[in-house]
């Protein structure tokens, strides 16, 4: 169960929908507001704040909104604190560039992990050993091949549960009309 578990957390990002919205709005702004609170003793390029952020973002979201913060973060450096994206200082180009760079491995690091890890989880996983696994987290059930992808969501435990014993019903009742018991 804590293998299924730890291969849905690696499997799948770890906040999806508005609230991954929510937290690619966040690892710009506040970085921003940083390097805006501490733009009079820190002058130049620096993308310093953001990195944590990117790097945040790597781990809680998919790889492609991960990519939004961090060109995000080059967009809003080079327009609000160094002049204009049209009229950029003569230190942004490199320093965006180096920035971008860094943010791309990071985000292909976390993902190159998160692949690594669960490649781990299901090495000595054989389909041999059995079909789908049922899981319950929370009351609800998931089932998982082995091999394969994700797990699935397959409803509550009651609403499955209750599912299953139809199945069963109609299978008994299948062999009953077959003549085979």
């Amino acid at each position: 169960m804590i293998r299924a578990q730890a291969a849905r957390l690696l499997g799948t990002p770890v906040t999806t929908g508005w609230a991954a919205f929510l937290w690619v709005v966040g690892a710009v702004a506040v970085p921003t507001a940083i390097r805006a609170a501490v733009n009079g003793v820190v002058t130049g390029c620096e993308f310093t704040p953001y990195l944590p952020f990117v790097l945040i973002a790597a781990l809680m979201l998919r790889w492609w909104q991960a990519s939004i913060v961090a060109l995000a973060a080059v967009g809003i450096m080079g327009g609000l604190f160094e002049g204009t994206l049209a009229n950029p200082d003569a230190c942004f180009i490199p320093a965006a560039e180096m920035f971008l760079a860094s943010s791309a491995a990071m985000i292909a690091a976390t993902v190159m992990g998160r692949r690594l890890i669960a490649s781990f989880l299901n090495h000595d996983l054989d389909e041999a050993k059995g079909g789908a696994v049922f899981s319950v987290e929370n009351g609800e059930v998931w089932v998982s091949w082995y091999g394969q992808g994700s797990p699935l969501r397959l409803g509550t435990q009651a609403k499955v549960s209750e599912m299953m014993r139809d199945f069963l019903a109609q299978e008994e009742l299948g062999k009953r009309l077959n003549g085979k018991s």
